[in-house]
């Protein structure tokens, strides 16, 4: 029979870590762990896994469904230290499909006592491998899901097997925004929801995390810009009202012109030009700018001295690069996950000094060396903040504390509140309110709170985060 997995010896098993298992165990084997981005969720997992096999004699096949291939191979190392031998399940199914089915077949027969499988959540959902789980009929069957939310969608939730019974969602944000029907099927396919939370909080308390300042920063709009601004706000007033006084965040979803119009607001104030000014007088006044980290919109702007229509990190990067002579590349889509790699380890020992990214440090990608991030651009799904602070804040041994600048654009200070109309109004208080939920969410945990959510630095006329909670009526954020 084949040797079954279990706990490396230099794995010592934190407070908190017995506690989620415990929690797991108690709910009859079902639930999802809501755990602060960098604890160490994987790890906790793995725990719970081996508790279950120990408990089973060894009699486990284990399944690990990640969104990302990458976190395909992060997962297999780190089941190999648990001395596992995983089956790799994704891209084509010539590479994994013969050993997924053989293993199957000899853990049916008893001749196997225990098998892994790291896959992707979208070779998780295909009918291939759906077909290959019902063919493994035995009972000693647990599921991990990592970034459960995913799973949560429309085209995977369906792929969720009844067939298995113990079951363990892992995220730092499992409910789905903007989908509450997605969010209760995933927690009623994983019994009572989250069975135990893990904090930001108490993961700094407890030193799983390290401690932040948190600055935030008003940016204006150029007089183009505003003129932009207001039109498209004016359009979005416009169409939202349409929709009746009942409006709500999945109405202005469902809606594709009030959809594209919000599309492009959000675009423009992502890629607001002050934004790369500010940036390089921040960079500017860096006592150290090795081991920087900027997230950056995902739209284009004009370059002021060619006239071309470039990217915003294309952008960031030259000014980074040529202005201040940094050692700096992006981080992006267009790069292959070699290179990506490559940029990571580069970063890690300091020949880069920072790295310009969109999205693609939003999950699954270790940077704990990250001692500074500039937050360029956000998109309104707490979701996305809330994996990149903890992105920015896990551990390391040349790390004390971190800094994160988050840059918020406010609406032009040439349009008074009072003179708007009711629609244009609400429009324009959501659009704040959405900008100080985050920030009041990052400044909770600052090592400069209460100050850090108060006394946001202005740039030009916009003025403070108390004069705009005054103007719109949001004092008691």
């Amino acid at each position: 029979m084949t040797v079954g997995f279990h706990r490396p010896d230099w794995v010592e098993e934190r407070e908190y870590q017995t506690k989620a298992v415990k929690s797991w165990v108690n709910a009859g084997g079902q639930g999802i762990f809501n755990m602060a981005t960098g604890t160490g969720k994987t790890v906790t997992s793995l725990l719970t896994a081996t508790t279950v096999a120990e408990e089973l004699d060894g009699n486990l096949a284990l399944i690990v469904a990640v969104p990302y291939q990458h976190l395909v191979d992060q997962w297999t190392d780190d089941l190999e230290d648990f001395n596992a031998s995983p089956i790799r399940a994704y891209e084509s199914r010539a590479k994994w499909q013969e050993r997924l089915e053989r293993e199957f077949m000899e853990f049916n027969m008893g001749v196997r006592e225990s098998l892994v499988v790291v896959t992707t959540h979208a070779t998780f959902a295909s009918e291939a491998f759906q077909q290959a789980l019902e063919r493994l009929r035995r009972t000693e069957k647990m599921l991990i899901a990592d970034e459960v939310h995913h799973l949560g969608a429309a085209d995977k939730r369906k792929s969720l097997p009844d067939s298995i019974s113990l079951r363990l969602g892992l995220s730092a944000t499992p409910k789905r925004w903007y989908d509450e029907a997605g969010t209760d099927i995933l927690f009623s396919y994983f019994g009572d929801g989250v069975v135990y939370e893990y904090s930001l909080a108490e993961a700094i308390d407890n030193g799983a995390l390290c401690e932040y300042y948190y600055i935030p920063h008003v940016i204006e709009f150029t007089s183009e810009e505003a003129e932009t601004y207001e039109a498209l706000s004016a359009k979005i007033a416009n169409l939202a009202s349409e929709l009746g006084d009942d409006l709500g965040d999945a109405d202005l979803q469902s809606n594709s012109s009030l959809k594209f119009a919000l599309f492009k607001r959000a675009r423009l104030v992502g890629t607001a030009e002050n934004k790369l000014s500010k940036l390089e007088e921040l960079m500017k006044q860096q006592r150290s700018v090795d081991h920087t980290l900027v997230y950056c919109g995902d739209g284009s702007v004009e370059d002021e001295v060619t006239g071309e229509t470039k990217r915003h990190v294309d952008m960031t990067v030259e000014l980074l690069r040529d202005n201040l002579e940094l050692r700096v590349n992006r981080f992006t889509a267009r790069e292959s996950q070699s290179e990506r790699e490559h940029l990571l380890d580069s970063f890690e020992n300091g020949d880069l000094q920072a790295l310009v990214a969109i999205r693609c440090l939003d999950e699954g990608v270790d940077v704990p060396a990250t001692q500074t991030a500039f937050v360029l651009s956000s998109s309104s799904n707490p979701r996305q903040f809330v994996q990149r602070r903890g992105r920015i804040l896990r551990q390391h041994k040349d790390k004390q504390y971190a800094v994160i600048h988050d840059f918020l654009v406010a609406p032009p200070t040439r349009v008074r509140p009072s003179s708007l109309d009711t629609s244009q109004f609400q429009t324009e208080r959501s659009l704040i309110r959405k900008e100080l939920e985050r920030v009041q969410l990052f400044a909770d945990s600052a090592r400069n709170h209460p100050d850090a959510d108060v006394a946001a630095v202005p740039t030009g006329n916009s003025g403070s985060l108390g004069h705009l909670k005054e103007q719109y009526n949001l004092r008691e954020m």
